[in-house]
Order: structure tokens, then C-alpha cells, then sequence
């Protein structure tokens, strides 16, 4: 039965928190500390951003009647209504570029300070005027550094495609330079002020109009309030008397451009009744005066009373005539209009003056405010657009629609006027019967009146027009003006706040990254819910492994020593077989410390009364003959290559029981000698004399001599460190076990750290004779050479370090 936690968070739920946290704490203070640190200096930097504010009524219901009757089916008010439109219109390149003309924001002026450039709306002191037509391109958006040098000249810096120039002028003179024309004048500076003003820098820039207008069109917010009909303008600026004016000029020429339409239906309109009134005047002119003189020719005498009635009928029928005949010409224009001059968004003028044909006028309409849309549209995006591509086809059909409803129009028009012609001639037939020269006058008369009605009739248009003109007012009208809204940016505090948000999760995120990939292991705990292979146990780190290796002997009440005794104990668990064992140490990496733990887990097992063998396979970088102080004249290398007996090679050293057999002279194919049969056969016949031998063999990441050794071990223990052990190693490790089929191997982490506070109450108990500091770990490298030789030397004692015994080396 599982045991029942007692506590709502169990401490070793917390023990991975704690890890990250004491394993990535500089980063995570660091990082947003830095990133805040930054982040205030840019903050610093930054100019403050003024904003202005100003509201426009886009309807203005203060519109004589006439007109609204005039335009009301041409689409115009439907277009003011649309207010996505309109605020399209407003924030449109045309129209800001027309406000900036109006608008002296072609020079960016900024006092310069220690560190940082303050904008301003002007100088003082100096007053600059520079020719943009005579600016080379390089220059535009590029700083002037001015500087005053006395009361009558002034330095001029800059640099162009760069190359730094610095050039000196006299004040109030026009500078015809080959790369600009300025013109500097002082305004404020006197003899008073001349040094205050020397010491400072004025520094300027002259503005493109792309740059200009792309940036308010970025800095122009448009909205428009709920419910309503009216548009809220809110600019951003560095400088607020240029939000201001920027604001109150926009809203200027944005009415003049909604007066242009009506305008433009008006003037068009009034042109071409103007023109059919002077060609009636002179055709009436004309004719007064044929009938004058054509009186004076002839005794006319009054027509009766039923030649009367007739001729009266006859001019009706000429002027129903006579306006059939516009009609017809209007249609016309109005076919010319779809195909030539949709483009220009303006009607013929002549159709405005026939409105009895309320579907014509809906579908006419229909297509001026859909062309109109598209112009507008066309402001921020291109021909190719799908949006344009859709009206365009939609705009196609209606034209089509039109045009195929204008000619059925016309042919009815002329089918009319076929009727009234052959009215009109009846009645001239039925005057026939009058003499001749009565006829004749009759003639001249009945033309007369024919554009007399119709000259009466153009008036009566003319004097509408010219009332709707009167009458034509703004659509729009300002109703609030601009007004500052003081600072409203930047958020420096946000700024700040997000750079340091932005840096902590930049710790954690490479606090994540260093756990998946580069966490360590750093204590049996962790090893063993990672790894499927049995952990014997850890071993503390121990500083004094390099002059006192054989912590067993020498600090026996170590801790160091006490988990040596662990690992022992632990080892009987897997060693269950009678007889004598053989048990394999080895590493994954170089450095890890297997030679000390191969030389303690030696010493612990004899100090248990054993007999055993500590035998140095280690070819490569052998090192326990520098652990126990002894010579490595002769060894397994000798007796594998068959010089030597291994009885020969046999050493006690000073732990009793503990025999050693040095890896002997480095060979150049020491892992071929591994392949040596002998190799069984000296396993073998050790194991005959020794209940434990204990095989000391390189890194299995560098060498496969530990992995073809472990078939005739019965067990093998992976060494691994704390500086090195890694989860991509274990599961490494695993694969390499797996795929030879070596079974029986158990892993041992050396060089487990302690906490910093259990870290100093360690050096308080050793001090006081209750504890030993411990650890071990050593560097890892590899030389070949061959040699052979024999004799004997000194050993070195581990507890002082001097040497024992007395000898001679030969070669």
C-alpha cells in the first residue's frame, strides 16, 4: 500500500523548482536587470509625443432647399454619408500633401543636448529658409549641425554620401550652394548672447514630402463617434503647435475639396445653358430681322381667325419639337460620358436638365457614386486590387445597362419626333391656303416663337442654377477646433516594464533550454528516476583527490570513505553468484574519476578482510601506479604481449589484502592486446587467487576496450560526475548496453556537491573534528608511446607525500 502524503506540497515536488531556480539565478536577475537598465536609457532618449484634437460635422443641414432638391439623386449626400469613405478621403496622401503645402513643417528644428536631441517648433535666435527644389536628394531627411561663430558668420556641418563637409557663411546673405540653397538670418543674437548661443548647437533637417505626409498619415487617427455624423481627428507630434495646425489646416482644405463637386455640377450646368442661350439669341436675332425687313417688302395683312389657331398649334409643335431634339443630343453626351469621360466623375451637363426619367436618373446615379468609390479606394491601394477589380466589373454591367437603355430611350426620342413632324406638317398643309406671302411670314413667325419658348425655358434653368449656386454652402463644418491634449506618449513606464518582463522570460526561456539540454545530474536521487539501470550509490566531491587518493586508508571515518562502505554493501546485492567476482569500473567520459573510485571500491573490499586484485587495463593513460605510488615497469601490456609472467607483475601495496597489476608500458595497439586471448586466461587464473578483481578501464566514449572486457566480468560499474552526467549520456549508455546484450552493470555518481549552507556547516564540523570535506574529479588525456623495462623505485606515502622505499630504475 502506497504511503499517504501528509502534506499538501511535498518538499521533493519542490526540489526541481528550487534547481532551476539555484542553477539559472544569474540569468534570471540578471537579464531583466540589464533589459531594464537599457530600456531606461531608451526611454530617456525618446522624445515626448503631444497630441491635438479637433471634430467635424460631416453633414451640414444649414442647405437651401433648391439644392437639395438639385442634387438629392446624384448620389452626393449618400457619398458625405459614407463615413468609412470620408475618413479615408481625410487621411488620403492627396489631401495631406495639399494641407503641408498650406503648412511651413519642411524643417524638423531640435536643440541638442547631452544626451538627447529635443525637438522644437522653431528657433529662437536664428531663423533658417532653405529651397527644397535646390536640395540634393542625399541631403533630405539628413541632419545640419549649425553653429554660431560671431555676429556675422556661422558654421554649417553635414555630411553627403559619407562624406563629412563643413563649410562657413555670413548671416542674412542668400547661400547658392552646389547642394543646397539656404539663407540664414539672426534674429535674437546680440553681442549680450553672442557667447550663450556660440557654446550650443542647432541642429536641423529638411523633410521630403514623402516623408512628411507618409508620417502623419501614420501619426492621423480617425474615428467617428457612435450615432452619429460626425468625425473625430487625433494627430501624434513631437512638437505641439504642429499637431495643432496640422489639425485646424486638414479641416480647411477637407471642406474646400467637399465643395468641389457641387461646385463643379453647377459651373458645368450654367456653361452649357449659357452657351444654348447666346445660339438662340442669335438665331432670334436673326430672325427678328428677316421678319422686319420682309414687312417692309409686303402689305401683310392679320391671318383669320382659324389660320390663327393654327399657326399656334404649328409652334407648339416646333417647340415640343425643338426640345426632343435636346433630349436627344443630351442622350448623346450622356453615351460620350460612359465611354470617354467616366473617368473625370462628373455628369454631362444637359442631363440635369431633363428629369422625368426617374430609372435613367437612379441607374445614372448609381454609377457616379460607384465611380466615385473607386476613386476614393484608389487612394490606398492599386489597380490590381480585388476590390477594384469587382466594382470595375460591377461599373462595366451598369454601363452596359445604360447604354443599352439609352438607346431604346433614343429610338422612342426620335419615334417622337417622327410624330410631331408629321403633326407639323399637317398643320402646314392645312396653311397652305394662305397667299403666299403670308405664308411666308407665317413661316418666319412661327420660328420665332418656336425659340422664344425655348429661350424662355433655358432662362427659367439658368435662374435655378444660378440660385443653387448662391445657395451652395459647405457640407461639412467644423465644430470643434484643434486643441492640445497634452503628452500622450510614450509609455516609458510600459516600456520599461515590458523590457524587463521581456528579459526574465529570456532567463527562464534559456534556464528551459540549459535543463533539456545541458542539465547536469547532481545527485543519486535524479539518477535513478532517469536511469533504468541499478545506481550503487554517490559519492561526495572530495577536493584532496590528487595528493591523498586513497581516502579509505587515510580518513577513515570520511564521508567519502562511509559511501564507499555504501557502495560495498550495495555490491553484494548484485554480486549473488558464489566465487570469485570480477567487477569492471569504467566511465563514460575522460575525467569522470574512475580510477579513484576502481582504487577505493580495492581498498574498502579488502579492508572487509578480502583477498583482491586491482588490475589496470587502462593501456592508453594508465594511473594506478601513480595512485598507490608504484612503479609501472611491467604489467598487463608485458604479459599480453607475452614478456612477462603476470605473477611477476603482482604488487602489495599498503592497504593489506589490496594487490595491484599496473597497466605496464604504454603499447601502440592497446586496444587490439584487449582481443588477446591471454585476456581470459589471466582473468581466469587471478580469479583462482583473489575473491574480488577489480578492473580499472578507459572511457567508453573514446574507447570500446570497457565494453569487449565486460564479457568476462561479472559486473560493471559506470562511473559518472556531476560536472559531466547528462540525460542524453544515460540514455547513450543504455543503447550501448542494449545493443552488445551486457547485462548485470549498476551506474555510480562521484562528485555529488553539497548545498552552499550545508557547504559551510561542513567546514564548521570539520573543524571541530565532526566531518571531512570530499569530492574527486581529475583531467583526462591520452599519449601513446611504447617502451619496456624493469625494476623498482620509490613509492610516495599519500599521507605526507614522501617517498618509501628505495630503488633503481634500468631500461
Amino acid at each position: 500500500m502506497a504511503e499517504k502524503k501528509g502534506n499538501l506540497i511535498d518538499p521533493e515536488d519542490l526540489r526541481p523548482i528550487a534547481k532551476f531556480l539555484g542553477k539559472n539565478w544569474f540569468y534570471i536577475v540578471g537579464f531583466p536587470l540589464v533589459a531594464f537598465v537599457m530600456a531606461m536609457v531608451y526611454t530617456h532618449r525618446l522624445p515626448d509625443i503631444y497630441a491635438a484634437k479637433t471634430e467635424i460635422l460631416l453633414r451640414n443641414p444649414e442647405t437651401y432647399d433648391y439644392q437639395s432638391q438639385m442634387y438629392s439623386n446624384l448620389g452626393y449626400y449618400t457619398l458625405m454619408q459614407d463615413l468609412t469613405n470620408q475618413k479615408r478621403v481625410l487621411a488620403s496622401y492627396d489631401i495631406l500633401s495639399k494641407t503641408l503645402d498650406k503648412l511651413n513643417f519642411d524643417i524638423s528644428y531640435y536643440l541638442v543636448g547631452n544626451v538627447k536631441d529635443s525637438p522644437i517648433h522653431k528657433f529662437k535666435v536664428i531663423d533658417i529658409k532653405m529651397d527644397k527644389r535646390r536640395l540634393n536628394t542625399g541631403l533630405f531627411n539628413a541632419p545640419f549641425t549649425l553653429r554660431i561663430l560671431d555676429l556675422d558668420t556661422y558654421s554649417l556641418t553635414y555630411e553627403l554620401y559619407g562624406n563629412k563637409h563643413e563649410k562657413i557663411y555670413e548671416f542674412g546673405k542668400n547661400i547658392d550652394d552646389v547642394d543646397f540653397s539656404i539663407h540664414v538670418s539672426r534674429v535674437l543674437v546680440d553681442a549680450a548672447n553672442l557667447e550663450a548661443n556660440k557654446a550650443r548647437e542647432f541642429r536641423f533637417m529638411v523633410r521630403s514630402d514623402e516623408w512628411l505626409v507618409g508620417k502623419y498619415q501614420r501619426a492621423l487617427k480617425i474615428e467617428n463617434l457612435e450615432y452619429t455624423s460626425i468625425i473625430s481627428m487625433m494627430v501624434e507630434d513631437e512638437v505641439p503647435e504642429r499637431g495643432k495646425q496640422l489639425l485646424d489646416s486638414l479641416s480647411r482644405v477637407y471642406i474646400d475639396y467637399t465643395l468641389e463637386a457641387q461646385v463643379s455640377i453647377n459651373e458645368n450646368t450654367q456653361r452649357y445653358i449659357d452657351r444654348q442661350l447666346d445660339e438662340l439669341t442669335m438665331i432670334m436675332d436673326s430672325l427678328e430681322l428677316q421678319l422686319e425687313n420682309f414687312k417692309d417688302r409686303n402689305n401683310i395683312l392679320d391671318l383669320d381667325k382659324e389660320s390663327n389657331e393654327y399657326f399656334k398649334s404649328l409652334v407648339e409643335f416646333e417647340t415640343e419639337k425643338r426640345k426632343l431634339e435636346l433630349r436627344y443630343e443630351s442622350m448623346n453626351a450622356l453615351e460620350e460620358f460612359l465611354f470617354n469621360g467616366l473617368e473625370e466623375t462628373a455628369l454631362p451637363p444637359s442631363f440635369y436638365m431633363f428629369e422625368e426619367d426617374q430609372l435613367l436618373k437612379d441607374q445614372v446615379t448609381q454609377l457616379f457614386n460607384l465611380q466615385i468609390d473607386r476613386t476614393q479606394k484608389l487612394i490606398n491601394v492599386t489597380q490590381n486590387n480585388t476590390t477594384i477589380i469587382k466594382l470595375d466589373s460591377l461599373i462595366s454591367t451598369i454601363k452596359l445597362g445604360i447604354y443599352s437603355y439609352s438607346t431604346d430611350t433614343r429610338k422612342a426620342v426620335l419615334s417622337k419626333m417622327g410624330d410631331v413632324d408629321q403633326q407639323i406638317k399637317k398643320l402646314e398643309t392645312k396653311l397652305q391656303n394662305i397667299p403666299k406671302s403670308q405664308r411666308d411670314i407665317v413661316g418666319i413667325d412661327r420660328k420665332l416663337k418656336v425659340n422664344e419658348s425655348l429661350y424662355i425655358f433655358l432662362l427659367e434653368k439658368r435662374a435655378n442654377t444660378v440660385i443653387a449656386r448662391a445657395a451652395i454652402i459647405p457640407q461639412s463644418s467644423i465644430i470643434e477646433s484643434a486643441r492640445s491634449l497634452g503628452i500622450v506618449g510614450p509609455d516609458k513606464k510600459k516600456t520599461v516594464y515590458v523590457a524587463a518582463g521581456v528579459g526574465l522570460m529570456l532567463a527562464f526561456l534559456i534556464g528551459v533550454i540549459r535543463m533539456i539540454f545541458f542539465d547536469r545530474i547532481e545527485n543519486t536521487r535524479e539518477l535513478k528516476a532517469i536511469s533504468k539501470i541499478p545506481v550503487l550509490g554517490g559519492i561526495p566531491n572530495y577536493m584532496d583527490a590528487d595528493i591523498d587518493p586513497i581516502t579509505i586508508v587515510t580518513q577513515p571515518r570520511s564521508n567519502v570513505s562511509e559511501a564507499f562502505r555504501t557502495i560495498r554493501t550495495n555490491m553484494q546485492y548484485m554480486l549473488t553468484t558464489e566465487g570469485s567476482k570480477v567487477i569492471l569500473v569504467t566511465s563514460l567520459h575522460p575525467g569522470e574519476g574512475k580510477t579513484f573510485t576502481s582504487a577505493n571500491i580495492a581498498a574498502v573490499l579488502a579492508k572487509a578482510g578480502k583477498k583482491v586484485l586491482l588490475l589496470d587495463f587502462d593501456m592508453h593513460k594508465p594511473k594506478i601506479h601513480k595512485t598507490f605510488g608504484l612503479e609501472n615497469v611491467s604489467g598487463v601490456s608485458t604479459y599480453l604481449i607475452g614478456k612477462s609472467d603476470f605473477t611477476h607483475s603482482i604488487m602489495p601495496t599498503q592497504v593489506e589484502n589490496l594487490d595491484v597489476i599496473t597497466a605496464g608500458p604504454v603499447p601502440p595497439n592497446a586496444s587490439e592486446l584487449i582481443l588477446n586471448e591471454r585476456v581470459a586466461v589471466l582473468l581466469k587464473a587471478v580469479k583462482e587467487r583473489y575473491d574480488y578483481v577489480v578492473i580499472d578501464t578507459p572511457p567508453v566514449l573514446l574507447i570500446s576496450d570497457s565494453l569487449v572486457l565486460l564479457k568476462h566480468t561479472d559486473t560493471g560499474i559506470f562511473v559518472l560526475n556531476t560536472e559531466r552526467a547528462t540525460k542524453q549520456g544515460i540514455r547513450y549508455l543504455e543503447e550501448i548496453l542494449d545493443q552488445n546484450g551486457l547485462n548485470n552493470n549498476s551506474l555510480l555518481l562521484n562528485n555529488v556537491k553539497q548545498k552552499k549552507w550545508k557547504y559551510y556547516y561542513g567546514k564548521y564540523a570539520y573543524k571541530y573534528g565532526y566531518g571531512y570535506r570530499y569530492g574527486y574529479g581529475y583531467g583526462y588525456g591520452y599519449g601513446y608511446g611504447y617502451g619496456y623495462g624493469y625494476g623498482y623505485g620509490y613509492g610516495e606515502d599519500p599521507k605526507n607525500g614522501k617517498r618509501k622505499g628505495k630503488g633503481k630504475k634500468r631500461s
